[in-house]
């Protein structure tokens, strides 16, 4: 596989924008070649009349859709922000809202299964977000207070049984384990999910 294709594989899997050191650490290439690898990426894109484009914003690119496919991509995102929650979706909200702010990586050790897709329907419906304070090198993510408003709730310590489900045994050996394993960026995750597609997809299909 060649550098650009890499790349945008990673950055599809990622949906979010990443900066070129960034992508230059997690592929291990200089970053002048990754510049490169970007520019043949964006071109190979428009003259093939794919409908994702690569967006750049300063030192950071995102792949995104074109302006033309606006509508259809608005209509899927209504559907997807209205539509009920998945079992998944709800298992990872409850896990947030009982036991963030956490990391995507704890939530994975939680849940056994690659969470990024499931983060950012959560993020679209406007039930989770993403913290601006980074730890470990990490977003964090939390419910935020629209899902506290639909509970009806002041905050996450009146949720039933909170105090004890917290602090579960279990929950917190799982996540002592994660702290005493190296901290991957998300970046990096991404990337292990781009060596490894069939695997994370099917888990997020079958949940």
């Amino acid at each position: 596989m060649t550098l650009d294709q890499t790349i945008e594989a990673m950055l599809f899997a990622a949906a979010k924008p990443f900066p070129i050191k960034r992508l230059a650490e997690v592929t291990q290439s200089p970053a002048p070649d990754v510049e490169s690898a970007l520019k043949v990426l964006a071109e190979r894109l428009d003259a093939s009349g794919s409908a994702i484009m690569l967006q750049k914003n300063g030192h950071e690119y995102e792949l995104v859709t074109r302006p033309d496919a606006a509508e259809a991509v608005a209509q899927v995102v209504n559907e997807e922000a209205q539509g009920e929650l998945s079992r998944a979706a709800l298992e990872a909200l409850t896990i947030l809202a009982y036991r963030g702010p956490m990391t995507r990586a704890e939530l994975e050790q939680i849940r056994g299964v690659h969470s990024s897709i499931i983060l950012r329907n959560l993020m679209l419906r406007g039930l989770i977000e993403q913290a601006e304070d980074d730890r470990l090198g990490q977003p964090v993510y939390a419910v935020t207070f629209e899902f506290l408003n639909h509970l009806g709730v002041k905050g996450v310590d009146e949720l039933p049984e909170y105090a004890d489900l917290r602090g579960h045994a279990v929950i917190t050996d799982m996540l002592a384990q994660l702290e005493a394993t190296p901290v991957k960026s998300e970046a990096t995750a991404s990337a292990e999910q781009v060596r490894q597609p069939a695997e994370g997809v099917a888990d997020e299909t079958q949940k």
